[in-house]
């Protein structure tokens, strides 16, 4: 049956049926509500409505920022009668267009169906008869665009923009920096909005916010929610739930947290609540969210577990992050700038991928650039976009602004890189090819770089130190020399200047087994739970003495998988070529069924050489003729626990 218009008696029939009244919304809880972290983005909002000329203001942000709770706090401000709303706008009321009203099928009382345009036409009419009493809202401006109807030119935003432009109507719009580009593409209409932009909220703000809904669910689920859940829940959220944003993010933890607590028969969440939702979420071990959102993190510790024989990076790093978790560093910049200077191998990458882990709680959230792929005239384009292509930076900040940046090899990048990073450095942020501004303040970012690899190499030689074991005098000294070999290189002491500078050490033979061990302790962790495989290294006899067969294979992967050209980065390499791959393959022909239990039989033929020399020669690497042999075999099931304890040799990943 055809549903017919019926224009009653009222004067705005057209704003009665397609719009919804913020104002009477909020009008029961205006005395306590309050936009909180928003009054900035409010009074440009009613600036721009006072003005004469460009009067119609549009709220940029992503989703989740809270676009609508400003438009709402703008609702109640007016209620209130506060200050800085303009007398005009006093005892105004804001109407939200209800756009999947105004887009239903309709019909008129000679059975006609009534277009889209049309109702739009006779929406602003109305608004224009009742200027002094109305705001017109529009949440997801740009869905107006090309709205209308069917095969004509005509569409919504067309209806809009007389009006707009004789200033006839107020109009305030929200949308998102990518969806507003839709908007752009029609000068027309672009021109008539005054972008109004909507930055993601704080961490003190969004606490200020869940506590002003607390009552909601007290009241809707009879659920209590006490301060430290609510920290927990902001302060996991941007560790962990990178591509959200505040303060929605952190509403969404609360909500869930809440719903199920109802479910559960509680009638308060917990961290543990707090935690679970994270841990469904991300897959993030329930251990480390506990810890994480009760004590603070021993970020220093978490990495020297991974990456080792770099403690003072490791160190400075750590207290980069706690002063830009804390708010010590100036809040326009990121949490942390730094540049790792070193040579080949010394474990650059995986410390600012151990940093991403500690930091922002996956190394996922590690951001990485290769310069020398930014080398060219067209560099800047390709890192912040154009008209034609998203930039590869900007795009990946936008969607996960809670990350670490790696840039690798920053010495090889075209000169206008490093002058797009100073702006990236002073002022937190880069607008990219299409004018949207890009928040870096909440990244960490790290750069590496090889210039004075040879220098490095030369003071280690002659020093006989590592850098954490020079004095801090002598540690200065040769940082000022670094620092002068840096500006010779980059031409820039301004941009050098805005980094915290550190030297990684040069690999010893004591770092080179930590690492070793470091190594095969994930592997053969891994093979054990995942593949039920145990590694037996079989003793090597030296005469009457045994030597223990899993230090003398540690040993000679540390003779065969660092070099002094490339370091530790041959070790993976090498752990594959020697182990992993043969013991796969024999696997694979043995017919393994996932209930199999397996025993890997690992021995070394051959002499092993002279490994490392050291001196004012420097070091080398012996030609180490070893052979591996492998032996794989399946273990009856019942005698799996025999072996773990019975074997001497048995590896399980577990000794340091």
């Amino acid at each position: 049956m055809k549903e017919r218009t019926n224009h009653n008696l009222s004067k705005t029939p057209y704003i009665d049926k397609y719009t919804t009244d913020l104002t009477e919304k909020i009008r029961p809880k205006r005395q306590d509500f309050v936009a909180w972290g928003r009054q900035g983005e409010i009074r440009q909002v009613f600036i721009s409505l006072n003005r004469l000329e460009k009067n119609s203001p549009v709220l940029i942000g992503e989703a989740g920022v809270g676009k609508t709770a400003i438009v709402e706090g703008i609702c109640a401000d007016i209620l209130n009668n506060k200050a800085h709303v303009p007398t005009r706008f006093r005892g105004k009321q804001v109407k939200q267009l209800e756009l999947s009203a105004i887009q239903g099928k309709e019909f008129d009382h000679t059975g006609k169906e009534v277009n889209i345009i049309a109702k739009m036409d006779g929406l602003i009419k109305e608004f224009m008869a009742h200027k002094d009493e109305f705001i017109l809202f529009i949440d997801e401006v740009h869905t107006i665009m090309g709205t209308g109807v069917e095969g004509s030119a005509l569409d919504v935003a067309n209806s809009l923009k007389p009006a707009l432009s004789r200033g006839e109507i107020y109009l305030i719009s929200a949308t998102t920096a990518d969806e507003f580009m839709i908007i752009e593409r029609d000068p027309a209409m672009e021109r008539r909005l005054q972008p109004v932009y909507v930055d993601e909220l704080d961490k003190e703000a969004s606490i200020l916010v869940l506590k002003k809904r607390r009552p909601k669910y007290k009241r809707e689920l009879d659920i209590e929610i006490p301060n430290d859940a609510i920290k927990a829940a902001v302060e996991l959220s941007i560790r962990y739930i990178t591509d959200k944003m505040l303060p929605d993010k952190a509403i969404d933890i609360i909500d869930e947290a809440s719903a199920t607590a109802n479910i559960d028969g509680k009638s308060e969440i917990t961290l543990r609540d707090i935690a679970n939702v994270i841990h469904r979420k991300k897959g993030i071990p329930m251990e480390s969210l506990l810890r994480t959102s009760s004590t603070p993190v021993d970020f220093a510790e978490g990495m020297r577990a991974v990456v080792k024989g770099q403690d003072h990076v490791i160190r400075t790093i750590a207290r980069l992050m706690y002063k830009g978790i804390q708010g010590g560093q100036n809040k326009r910049r990121p949490l942390g700038t730094l540049l790792l200077l070193g040579t080949t191998g010394t474990g650059k990458t995986e410390l600012a991928k151990q940093a991403a882990k500690q930091l922002f709680g996956s190394e996922e959230a590690m951001i990485r650039l290769d310069m020398s792929e930014y080398m060219t005239d067209n560099a800047v384009v390709r890192l912040i976009g154009n008209d034609e292509r998203k930039g590869d930076l900007t795009e990946k900040i936008k969607k996960n602004p809670y990350s670490l940046v790696l840039l690798d090899e920053l010495e090889k990048a075209h000169p206008d890189v490093w002058a797009l990073y100073l702006q990236m450095l002073d002022d937190g942020h880069l607008t990219d090819g299409r004018g949207r501004k890009i928040n870096f303040k909440n990244t960490f970012i790290i750069a590496t770089s090889n210039v004075g690899h040879k220098r490095i190499k030369d003071k280690y030689i002659t020093s006989g130190q590592t850098f954490t074991e020079m004095n801090k005098t002598d540690y200065k000294e040769f940082m000022k020399d670094m620092r002068d070999e840096l500006i010779k290189i980059f031409k820039r002491p301004e941009f050098i200047n805005r980094w915290k500078i550190e030297v990684t050490n040069i690999l010893t033979k004591q770092t080179i087994d930590k690492i070793v061990y470091s190594k095969m302790a994930v592997h053969e962790s891994s093979w054990f739970k995942e593949h039920h495989i145990l590694i037996n290294y079989e003793d090597v006899m030296d005469g009457e003495k045994t030597i223990d067969g899993k230090k003398y294979f540690y040993e000679y992967l540390s003779s065969v998988g660092v070099s002094p050209e490339d370091g530790a980065r041959p070790l993976e390499r090498t752990i594959d070529e020697v182990l992993t791959d043969e013991i796969f393959e024999q696997l694979y022909f043995l017919g393994r069924k996932p209930q199999d239990y397996f025993m890997v039989d690992v021995s070394l033929s051959g002499h092993a050489p002279g490994t490392f020399a050291y001196g004012n020669s420097g070091r080398k690497t012996v030609q180490d003729r070893r052979q591996t042999h492998i032996s794989v075999k399946r273990i009856p099931p019942e005698e799996y626990g025999n072996y773990l304890l019975t074997s001497k040799g048995v590896s399980l990943g577990c000794d340091s």
